[in-house]
């Protein structure tokens, strides 16, 4: 069983890894939808909540404060990096372009699971962290409905993602990232139950990934 690593450190490893990726990531997607022609308005509201989101992580690492627990499990990293990078793997995995139809769908489901990830990491703020760290608990936003929204976000958009791929290898890693993340929750769990008394009520009271339901 892993136990729980109080930070000793003021170095915020995840700050110095975490803003300039997103920064990297957020002037990339800056440049390509600059140089994109011809692309409709739901796919540009799309590539504009992608964008808002890179932001809003870098905006939450360069805040945040240091955790008051990390988790030292191996495999609860490994889990958590390999969910938050897999999602860049499905548009290499297309069978071929997508239909008016098939694109139409990719590209709701990417806006609605974009602006739910949005909403929920305003209101998680500098509570962020890609590694299961507990800090304090947030009852706000999405987050009085579900314990793990932006995982839930990320999940829906990814779908969008797999729709316009449409191809068995990218279905086979969508349902890797699920498992994945629904891993990551429950070793975030772990080390929230361990370390903040009000976390244990809150569990009683909310879903974990959709609302009513789970």
């Amino acid at each position: 069983m892993a136990l729980l690593d109080p930070v000793k450190t003021r170095v915020d490893v995840g700050r110095l890894v975490m803003v300039p990726c997103a920064t990297l990531m957020l002037c990339a997607d800056a440049l390509v939808l600059a140089q994109s022609s011809g692309t409709g308005a739901l796919r540009w509201v799309g590539d504009v909540m992608v964008m808002t989101f890179y932001a809003l992580i870098i905006w939450a690492y360069l805040r945040r404060e240091p955790a008051k627990a990390t988790s030292t499990s191996y495999a609860a990293h490994t889990a958590a990096v390999t969910a938050t990078l897999l999602p860049f793997t499905l548009p290499l995995l297309a069978g071929g372009p997508p239909g008016a139809g098939q694109e139409l769908v990719a590209d709701a489901l990417l806006v609605v699971g974009s602006v739910w990830s949005i909403w929920s990491l305003r209101s998680l703020g500098k509570n962020l962290s890609v590694i299961a760290q507990a800090r304090d608990v947030v009852e706000h936003g999405p987050y009085r409905w579900v314990r793990h929204p932006l995982y839930s976000g990320e999940i829906v958009s990814s779908l969008g993602v797999l729709v316009a791929a449409g191809s068995p290898a990218a279905v086979g890693v969508w349902i890797l990232l699920v498992a994945l993340q629904v891993y990551r929750a429950l070793r975030e769990e772990h080390v929230l139950l361990g370390t903040l008394p009000a976390y244990a009520d809150y569990r009683t009271r909310t879903a974990a990934l959709l609302p009513g339901v789970i």
